[in-house]
């Protein structure tokens, strides 16, 4: 059932098929990187979007970013810290440009109910393409430091191989 799990060598092996994805995956593991950097380690990533279609035949073009919705579990002084060190970590508008993501954090420490209510609303919208028609997320683990060492690896060969 959807979020399928992977991890981020998983993601790459299958979604860095052109230069455009390549860089949009890369922006992923950069900004996770940060994420792992700043102590925001317990918690979770839904990827969705067009990104995880084929949206270069479904509609003649590369993907623009990359959905992702981070569930964390993070002391609110890290957070506060975080924020203040790298201010445009939890900045929408920043993410996108900077690292291709379009990122919706979800504060999973907060409230149960609060936090169930967030997970049904993220798993609405991405879950369904504007026409109605199904598609899946997937769901990576934070605090994967080697797993996403190899995803990078994959991307350093991919990058040198695929279209633009």
């Amino acid at each position: 059932m959807s979020p399928y799990r992977c991890t981020t060598p998983e993601l790459c092996d299958r979604f860095a098929v052109t230069r455009r994805r390549c860089a949009i995956l890369r922006g992923l593991l950069d900004y996770r990187a940060i994420l792992t950097r700043e102590g925001i380690v317990n918690g979770f990533q839904w990827l969705g979007g067009s990104f995880m279609e084929e949206i270069e035949k479904l509609e003649s073009r590369p993907p623009n970013d990359l959905d992702v919705v981070s569930f964390l579990a993070v002391d609110l002084n890290v957070a506060k810290a975080a924020i203040s060190r790298v201010p445009l970590l939890f900045d929408r508008a920043a993410t996108k440009r900077d690292y291709h993501l379009d990122h919706f954090p979800v504060d999973a420490a907060f409230h149960p109910f609060n936090t169930v209510d967030l997970a049904r609303y993220w798993f609405g919208l991405f879950s369904h393409r504007r026409n109605a028609v199904w598609r899946g997320l997937l769901r990576v683990e934070l605090n994967c430091g080697t797993e996403d060492q190899a995803a990078r690896q994959i991307l350093d060969v991919r990058e040198m191989t695929v279209p633009a």
